[in-house]
């Protein structure tokens, strides 16, 4: 079988069919859960959202559902990379299976590198790098690393946080208030179907960079459930397009044994 574009597919052994199932699942189930589902094929995956959910009261438009897909893609690259292929992943609607968001091949051989294994050793949540001497510096630098494909990613300090109308209150209380923190807002500039599960995909990628520098790191769609929410706050700090995820990164919480830890 070939790939969409009339490249030979590789087919996945069940040892990679097993890494990336495993992969899939690690999705934060702070997320909102039970919505996708990945079907492994010989030489493909397809991922599914699932209509019916507990969470369509909530969800109708599916907005949130969207996203948590597209944070099952961003682990799915990241396994795929480890594995040593380049992931394609089509998005574009199928007449025939509305319910699929993406149809994932791995198209050709490229040598896994260091920051490979890394990055997937983050999905286990385990940290492979030094803080960051500086969480602003740090937190432009992801955000520009991040941006594309109509996704704008804006870092806030906590002031700026704060100063959001209707949702900054409910964002500053998901960090500790003692923590250092800073927010990434992650917007879109239209609301179609593919821009959603883009947005996904970036803020798991934001989540993982986080894990990688030891830091933590929790993703939010609440704050921009309502349509007039987002719609009120679109171009907030110069951010084009509609908010559709908040990621709030905090240094290491120390335990009480670390807090009274003296060198």
């Amino acid at each position: 079988m070939t790939t969409f574009t009339g490249i030979p597919a590789h087919v996945w052994s069940t040892e990679e069919k097993r890494i990336l199932v495993a992969a899939a699942r690690q999705v934060p189930k702070r997320w909102i859960d039970d919505v996708w589902t990945l079907a492994v094929h010989k030489d493909s995956l397809d991922l599914y959202e699932r209509l019916a959910n507990n969470h369509w009261v909530r969800d109708r438009g599916g907005r949130a559902r969207l996203i948590v897909c597209g944070a099952v893609l961003a682990n799915l690259d990241r396994a795929i990379r480890m594995l040593g292929w380049v992931p394609l992943a089509d998005l574009t609607c199928d007449v025939v299976a509305l319910d699929r968001v993406a149809r994932v091949t791995a198209r050709r051989r490229v040598r896994p590198v260091a920051a490979d294994f890394a990055r997937f050793a983050a999905l286990s949540g385990r940290r492979t790098k030094p803080a960051p001497a500086s969480m602003a510096t740090w937190g432009r630098d992801v955000a520009e690393a991040n941006e594309g494909d109509g996704i704008r990613v804006r870092v806030l300090s906590p002031s700026r946080v704060r100063d959001l109308p209707k949702v900054g209150g409910q964002i500053s209380r998901k960090a500790t208030s003692e923590a250092s923190w800073i927010a990434f807002v992650v917007a879109t500039v239209t609301e179609s179907r593919e821009q959603l599960v883009r947005a996904g995909v970036v803020a798991q990628r934001l989540l993982l960079a986080s894990t990688e520098y030891g830091l933590a790191g929790t993703a939010f769609t609440e704050p921009f459930d309502a349509p007039a929410v987002r719609g009120a706050l679109v171009g907030i700090d110069d951010v084009p397009g509609f908010p559709q995820a908040v990621v709030v990164v905090e240094e290491p919480r120390k335990t009480p044994a670390q807090k009274g830890r003296t060198r």
